[in-house]
């Protein structure tokens, strides 16, 4: 059997450190940032199934309608296969200087902002994410609107937030566990 073997991502986007810049940690974004389009393409497969049972137990000539739909379902799934691939690209830097949030297959998106840079840091978590796993940071800088300022879908958000406000604040204790 073959296996497909993605690089890894640290070595992958190495080249977006500085000379002098130390990778602390590096996640990708929480699996639940899928289940939105994992959900609307299961509804449009059960819709097609369904609609094609319909039309076949009563004897209604709908194969115009019937085709539309598993075609509608077949770019559905091709969506989702092309989100979940999305998905393996995309993730977060923090480094001892930086925060970075690099995304994209074909066309590669780095976001950045120093560490020194942070005046605030917010820290939600609603109840699917905590069910889940998963939080949000809100980050605020001088006045100023930052192409970070809002990251969602962060696994492990307890583990993050004591790092980033060690790095950031500084005395942060350490972790005990996560919820």
């Amino acid at each position: 059997m073959v296996r497909l073997q993605l690089p890894d991502p640290a070595q992958r986007d190495a080249k977006y450190l500085a000379s002098q810049e130390r990778l602390v940690m590096m996640v990708r974004l929480h699996w639940a940032v899928l289940l939105p389009v994992l959900l609307q393409t299961v509804g449009a497969v059960l819709l097609a199934l369904v609609v094609n049972i319909a039309f076949s137990s009563q004897d209604v000539d709908g194969d115009f309608v019937t085709t539309l739909l598993w075609y509608f379902a077949l770019f559905m799934i091709l969506r989702m296969l092309w989100k979940i691939a999305d998905w393996q690209f995309d993730h977060l830097m923090i480094t001892d200087k930086r925060l970075l949030k690099v995304s994209g297959i074909f066309f590669r998106k780095v976001q950045t902002m120093p560490l020194s840079k942070i005046t605030d840091l917010t820290y939600n978590r609603d109840p699917l994410g905590r069910l889940f796993g998963y939080g949000e940071f809100v980050v605020e800088s001088a006045g100023q609107d930052q192409a970070l300022s809002k990251i969602q879908f962060l696994p492990r958000p307890d583990r993050l937030y004591l790092t980033l406000v060690d790095m950031t604040f500084g005395g942060a204790p350490s972790p005990a566990g996560d919820d």
